[in-house]
This record gives C-alpha cells, structure tokens and sequence, in this order.
C-alpha cells in the first residue's frame, strides 16, 4: 500500500465518473477509467487498462500496478476528473 495516495480525491473522482461517465453494465466509464461499487458502496473500483485501485471501508486502499509511470499516468487522470466542476 502506498502512502502518496489521496483516497479523497479519488473518492471525488469516483462519484464524478458515475455522474458524467457512460454506463457499461455495472461499472461507469469516464475519461479512460472504469469506475465500479458493490451494493452497499463500502468497496470502490476505479481501473484503466494498467492499474487497479480499490478503495474499502475506512478509507483502507489496495493499489496494484506494473510500474511507476503506469500509477503515476492513472494518478493524474483521476487528479483531473477530480477538477471538473459539475454544475
């Protein structure tokens, strides 16, 4: 687990997907990510085609990828969607 991870703006991220993203059976698609939560919202999925970051209950993250430029490639399309404003 990394500790340079800002689970708040990915959180933000998150829910801007599932606002503006287009629906894909039960994952939400915006701007190259995947965004995905189970029933009860307490565990989150956000993905591109490199790297995986799922976010669980008290904020506990698990983040997987191959390499550095690849986490820090998804890192800053999720910094991105985060600064969208929503009307």
């Amino acid at each position: 687990m990394a500790s340079d991870i800002d689970i708040r703006m990915a959180l933000r991220a998150y829910q801007k997907i599932v606002e503006l993203g287009e629906k894909r059976g039960n994952k939400y698609f915006y701007k190259g990510i995947n965004a995905y939560s189970d029933l009860d919202g307490y565990n989150v999925d956000l993905t591109d085609d490199k790297v995986t970051l799922s976010i669980n209950f008290h904020s506990k993250y698990n983040l997987e990828y191959k390499s550095v430029l690849d986490k820090d490639e998804f890192m800053e399309k999720l910094a991105k969607i985060d600064k969208i404003k929503l009307k």
